[in-house]
């Protein structure tokens, strides 16, 4: 017996122009004043301030959520909510906003409407899933309840992403894709929709339009379509520990593990790396083993990287072996070849 868990996302607003409807959905809500949490560098961006000269209720900006979304900063977003008495949630920014928001309702009411605008590819608004750090350890929430209510996927909202972090967290969707069919073979839709959001990556990531930007979005979209039922494999896990204590954003840290992930993933599943390969058959890759296409995809994005840039070493691997969630039966030899 298998079971599809749906999660409660009320709609997706997407398409150019998309959050132009924004004001009609805040409307519906009946809401009266929103908390904008968003981060410093989107805060001084054009995109965001065409939403809040658009806004037709009143707002408080919070722009102080930084990487990996430490609890501090989480704590103090809840200060600003209360003490300017919103009723309604606005994120503007990536994973660590959405995540940040996300936490905000789970420590102070998960019944506060929350609206996403993503402007990278994390794909954190389509999950139930809430990362923060705290003593620079990555912990997290899971619970149906705090999943965003209404999306909005926008092109526009990518135009001033720098490339390197909308790539990055590209290769992230990417993880997400490949990871869910590892995990999650007997879902025929969950396979479907992870090797649909694959070949748009691998067709859209390096085209800088709006149309290659909203088929990306699309793609992290697609990517996590079935996150509930979907277990994040040894990529994501690593990510996980190495991101929070070496300061590695996860988009990188997806650049560092997929690669290798995928070539342990090759001996075990067939089946699995035969439909990645028609994924990205109409593609320059086509004739790669999937985990070579990976990393030369990697390396033609420009973000190839290694673990001994961010300082990391085989003496790492206590540590790392040690955090580890999940851990497959080979994931010392994993480590070993990782950190060399």
């Amino acid at each position: 017996m298998n079971e599809f868990n749906y999660l409660p996302i009320d709609r997706v607003i997407y398409g150019k122009n998309s959050i132009s409807s924004i004001n009609s959905q805040i409307e519906r809500l009946k809401r009266k004043k929103a908390l904008i949490v968003t981060g410093s560098s989107v805060s001084k961006s054009k995109f965001f301030a065409s939403i809040v000269n658009t806004l037709g209720i009143d707002y408080v900006v919070f722009s102080d959520i930084t990487q990996h979304s430490p609890i501090e900063e989480i704590e103090h977003s809840i200060e600003a909510y209360r003490n300017n008495n919103c009723d309604v949630l606005i994120s503007v920014g990536g994973g660590s906003v959405i995540d940040s928001s996300k936490m905000l309702r789970h420590y102070y009411d998960v019944s506060i409407p929350h609206l996403v605008i993503p402007t990278t590819l994390s794909a954190s608004e389509f999950s139930h899933i809430a990362g923060y750090t705290f003593d620079s350890v990555k912990n997290g929430v899971r619970d149906k309840a705090i999943t965003p209510s209404i999306i909005f996927i926008d092109p526009d909202a990518a135009r001033e992403t720098p490339d390197k972090l909308w790539r990055s967290t590209g290769i992230r969707s990417l993880d997400h894709a490949i990871e869910t069919m590892f995990s999650n073979r007997e879902s025929e839709i969950a396979v479907i929709m992870a090797v649909k959001a694959i070949e748009k990556l691998f067709n859209n990531l390096q085209g800088k339009d709006d149309e290659n930007r909203l088929e990306c979005f699309k793609a992290a979209w697609y990517s996590y379509f079935d996150v509930f039922d979907s277990k994040m494999g040894i990529s994501h896990n690593v990510g996980k520990v190495i991101g929070a204590k070496w300061e590695i954003p996860h988009g990188v840290t997806s650049c560092m593990t997929l690669p290798l992930a995928l070539k342990y993933y090759s001996r075990y599943y067939k089946k699995e790396v035969k439909e990645i390969e028609s994924a990205i058959a109409n593609t320059e890759y086509a004739n790669m083993e999937p985990w070579a296409a990976v990393e030369k995809f990697i390396v033609d994005l420009h973000l190839e990287v290694k673990p001994s840039q961010y300082g990391l070493s085989l003496d790492d691997k206590p540590y790392i072996f040690e955090n580890l969630k999940d851990k497959p039966e080979w994931a010392d030899d994993f480590l070993t070849e990782f950190l060399s």
